[in-house]
């Protein structure tokens, strides 16, 4: 066969390719003297397009020029678009089937490759293929390799007879799915747990499981004359290459807790089962999962990290034309991602992901990565990757070294699709330029001083470390602005002599402190009160001197240290976060608090294995979560209504799950009561006051009645049965035991129960149909005030909404005017009266003007305005009420607007003094806002006498 044979479209495309035209004109002949007369018309049925990507493929990649040589037929089949499929093996010999594994590989290496070299963008489309083709192959060596030991050895068992699972981790590029066209496989295998086989002939699984691994490599590994099937590499398993091939999960879990390297937390980023037994490898993984993540935000890390960048920076001196470890190459993107997922993916599980392109895009979701480097990294990672997978696909062989002859350039342009070789560099190197710069800035130290003043600060600490208590650096402190220097230092050189920081701190831990206190000092310097903040910040690093990774978050990261000051200006927080460090990484994220408290709440307590344990972990979650709140409130982060409505949900949440537990415990001592249908009695627990209103401050009870629904004889089917009232208040008084006991963690609430009907002196519990006859009957104006913010927080629902619809028909009862108002002026003054205000001083609560006017006044407008417009009913809170009243029109928007201003300012001042360990008594001089008080109580106070009349005369 001649060339002139060929058709005339073939010759002229040969004639355009720029390297091997005469290898590419041997080839299509050698296809073309093969096809039959009908084979070769199906072919050149095929459109333009076809001939031109084939013989870019062949003149791009000798490895798939020669398969196609090899295998004319196959010509035909991508131009169909078809598949190869897996073969059939059952009853292959060992022979057979790794010869037909290496066959079938290579067709579809090659027709992955024809995929590839498409226009558009198809690198995670390949790498998701040549993963898949990876797995495909691993998975069926696997089942291959265990039925010939179980055929000899049986099935592997514990020692008390139960089945032993395998698994195999896929590391890097395969745990990623981000395999490319010549990549080795990182494997690690493992076993479930120790025993032997069952056969005639039994194994320890150890020996069983390594024979295993060892059939696996061979399998796939093991050249033959169709060449190999993928490389393996065993490197990455505990205690690498001297370590056993297989053990098992309890051995993997003890080595990765006592001999784990940060390099292998950062390997393990990519661990991803992909054979043997799935659901066995999830397990293992998720049992590894605290080596790799931590919860807290992991500056621990850093050191590793840095070591290994170091190794990168020290390979790349000789790896200039390695696009894969040299500057600015793939795995500098690589260790960009990764080293932010290993810092902050035990707080976002959405980062514990293998897969380096999906990675960019949570990174940059969370705003952990800017806009501009997230584009270009995302660009230059496909480019990369891209020309990585040309290189390789030359001639299969695992390489990332450019070319070194304008042939091989030639060939790499037209592989990537460029016009010539000048233009790909220019975009090569530009690239290569960019990402570099991005990794140098990655985990950079922080050299500079906070704020411009580091000498002071090291100063004092270097003194405080080394010279004698009585040698007072009285101009130092007082360069640093501390008012009391001898109080300061005397607390400063304790710390500094004390026995965690002289001899029990490690020498990481030492250099940690040595780089931190110079800040800290300096910080001090430069705020209001530099002698209590100083004080705050050595409490909680005495609570945190043993706990390295949260020493490393601050040491490591001066905007955190910036923040951590910011809260530790609050006494309550400074005493919080010293009492639980735990705490410290969540508030310095400056994240607001997670919505999913249920969840949160039920996955702490699946580990408490009492009902002591239960009560602990209630008081520790709502502590936590307080905390949290605080933090974000005290630093303007979150303002005063959506504070109050997020603590009444959490005080809700603890409710329904105390109630849950006091029901439990009364069913097992008691049965329970049913109604007359057999079903459940219902009982619920009504919020008045703040939780009523779902504006809870940090410092509120929760003032609670308790209804039940229940026939007036009905009694408990346990063995010792109660009858249903004595059973209801029984449970009442189990919840508020549950919620009110001091314990280890303190207590969640203080319960005030004497808004019941009849107060103190009544039942604690009331029938639904008593609750209605005594509000109906027997309760003053003030009940009804408190009704105003009544409703269901715990309990039956169906209860509850019988409760909120009598509720309403007591608020919709006509009243009138003037007794009604009556009345309010009344009680406001009985509570004026007895209450006594320190002189000269402003309550927030109850000085004329303050809170007590503001709520009186809606109550006052509520139960007037409800008969008439009964959708004000639904409104509990204070200032939803206020906002309800004009827009009803009931008040005008210059009073209402009065009103909530006041209401916002009173509530933000007293929640902050909370947080300042100061009372509701205002006084002149301790308080900023001093004036606004004054000016908000004023206004009050006009349109309390405006609408009610006074209460002071």
């Amino acid at each position: 066969m001649t060339k002139s044979t060929l058709p005339v479209m073939l010759t002229q495309y040969l004639a355009a390719t720029p390297v091997d035209q005469d290898a590419l004109t041997e080839m299509v002949q050698l296809i073309w003297e093969t096809l039959s007369t009908e084979q070769r018309q199906d072919l050149m049925a095929c459109p333009p397009s076809f001939f031109r990507h084939w013989l870019q493929l062949a003149c791009i990649s000798p490895f798939s020029r020669q398969y196609l040589q090899r295998h004319p037929a196959h010509v035909l089949a991508l131009a169909k678009g078809k598949t190869t499929p897996f073969p059939v093996l059952h009853h292959s010999s060992a022979d057979v089937f790794n010869s037909a594994l290496r066959h079938y590989r290579n067709a579809r290496m090659v027709e992955i490759l024809w995929e590839d070299r498409k226009a558009g963008e198809q690198m995670p489309k390949t790498v998701a293929a040549l993963s898949i083709l990876a797995e495909t192959c691993l998975q069926a060596a696997c089942k291959y390799g265990l039925s010939l030991l179980e055929e000899k050895h049986g099935r592997p068992m514990t020692a008390t007879g139960k089945p032993v699972f395998f698994t195999v981790i896929g590391m890097g590029k395969l745990g990623g799915k981000e395999l490319n066209v010549s990549s080795d496989i990182d494997l690690i295998f493992c076993f479930s747990e120790n025993g032997s086989s069952d056969g005639p002939r039994p194994l320890d699984n150890s020996e069983y499981f390594s024979r295993l691994g060892r059939w696996l490599i061979q399998s796939l590994d093991q050249p033959l004359a169709e060449g190999f099937c993928f490389r393996v590499d065993m490197r990455l398993r505990p205690f690498g290459d001297a370590g056993p091939l297989c053990i098992s999960a309890a051995a993997m879990e003890h080595y990765y807790q006592v001999h784990g390297r940060s390099w292998e937390r950062y390997a393990f980023i990519k661990a991803r089962p992909v054979a043997g037994d799935a659901h066995f490898g999830k397990q293992l993984l998720e049992m590894l999962q605290p080596f790799v993540y931590r919860r807290y935000l992991d500056f621990t890390a850093l050191q590793g990290l840095r070591e290994v960048k170091a190794l990168m920076d020290a390979e790349q001196g000789e790896s200039r034309q390695d696009i894969k470890k040299g500057q600015g190459g793939i795995r500098e993107i690589e260790f960009i991602c990764q080293s932010l997922q290993i810092i902050h993916g035990g707080r976002h599980p959405q980062l514990r992901d293998s897969n380096t392109l999906s990675t960019l895009n949570t990174l940059h979701k969370l705003g952990l990565l800017p806009e501009r480097d997230f584009q270009l990294l995302g660009k230059a990672y496909l480019f990369l990757r891209n020309a990585e997978h040309c290189l390789q696909m030359v001639e299969d062989q695992q390489t990332q070294q450019l070319p070194n002859s304008d042939r091989e350039w030639q060939r790499l342009a037209c592989a990537m699709h460029y016009p010539n070789v000048e233009s790909f560099r220019t975009e090569l190197d530009h690239l290569r330029q960019q990402v570099h710069s991005i990794f140098v800035q990655t985990l950079a130290p922080q050299d500079q001083p906070l704020h411009g003043q580091s000498e002071k600060g090291q100063q004092l600490w270097y003194h405080a470390q080394n010279h004698a208590q009585d040698i007072l650096p009285d101009e130092i402190l007082r360069s640093l602005h501390f008012s009391s220097p001898s109080e300061i230092w005397t607390r400063l050189w304790r710390f500094a002599h004390s026995r965690d920081v002289s001899s029990r701190l490690s020498t990481t831990g030492r250099l940690r402190l040595d780089h931190l206190l110079p800040q800290i000092l300096d910080i001090c310097g430069q705020e209001e009160n530099p002698d209590a903040l100083l004080l705050h910040f050595l409490n909680l690093l005495e609570a945190i001197l043993s706990k390295a990774n949260y020493l490393a978050l601050l040491a490591e990261n001066p905007r955190y240290l910036e923040h951590c000051s910011a809260l530790l200006h609050s006494p309550w927080l400074a005493q919080q976060l010293a009492r639980f460090p735990v705490l410290l990484d969540e508030v310095l994220s400056q994240q607001q608090p997670s919505g999913e408290w249920p969840s949160i709440l039920h996955t702490q307590l699946a580990y408490a294995e009492d009902q002591e344990e239960r009560m602990d972990t209630l008081r520790r979650f709502k502590n936590g979560e307080q905390v949290r709140l605080a933090a974000s409130f005290w630093t303007r982060q979150l303002p005063v209504e959506d504070l109050l409505g997020q603590l009444s949900t959490m005080a809700q949440l603890t409710l329904q799950t105390a109630l849950g537990w006091a029901q439990q415990e009364m069913e097992r001592r008691h049965g329970r009561i049913c109604a007359r249908d057999g079903r459940a009695a219902a009982f619920a627990v009504i919020a008045l006051g703040k939780l009523g209103g779902q504006e809870m401050g940090f410092a509120s009870d929760l003032d609670l009645i308790y209804i039940y629904d229940a026939p007036p004889d009905a009694e408990s089917d346990g063995p010792s049965p109660l009858l249903a009232s004595t059973w209801f208040a029984r449970l009442g008084q189990r919840l508020i035991h549950l919620l009110s006991t001091l314990t280890r963690a303190g207590v969640l609430y203080e319960i005030d129960m004497r808004l019941r009907p009849s107060g103190q002196s009544g039942p604690l519990v009331s029938s639904l149909e008593a609750f209605r006859r005594y509000q109906q009957q027997s309760a003053w104006v003030w009940e009804h005030q408190a009704l105003t913010r009544a409703r269901w927080v715990a309990g039956d629902p169906q209860l509850g909404a019988h409760f909120e619809t009598l509720r309403q028909e007591i608020l919709c009862n006509p009243r009138d005017s003037n007794t009604l108002q009556s009345a309010v002026r009344d009680m406001r003054k009985r509570i004026f009266d007895h209450k006594n205000i320190a002189s000269g001083a402003f309550h927030l609560k109850l000085s004329p003007g303050a809170l007590t006017d503001i709520e009186f006044l809606v109550q006052f407008a509520m139960l007037g305005a409800c008969p008439l417009k009964p959708e004000l009913c639904q409104n509990t809170g204070t200032a939803a009420a206020i906002r309800a009243l004009m827009q009803s029109g009931i008040w005008d928007k210059q009073h209402g607007s009065v009103l909530l201003h006041a209401w916002q300012l009173y509530r933000q001042v007293e929640n902050e003094r909370w947080l300042n360990l100061q009372e509701n008594n205002v006084h002149a001089d301790d308080s900023a806002h001093w004036d606004a008080l004054q000016d908000a109580s004023q206004q009050v106070r006009r349109i309390w006498q405006e609408w009610i009349g006074s209460y002071t005369d």
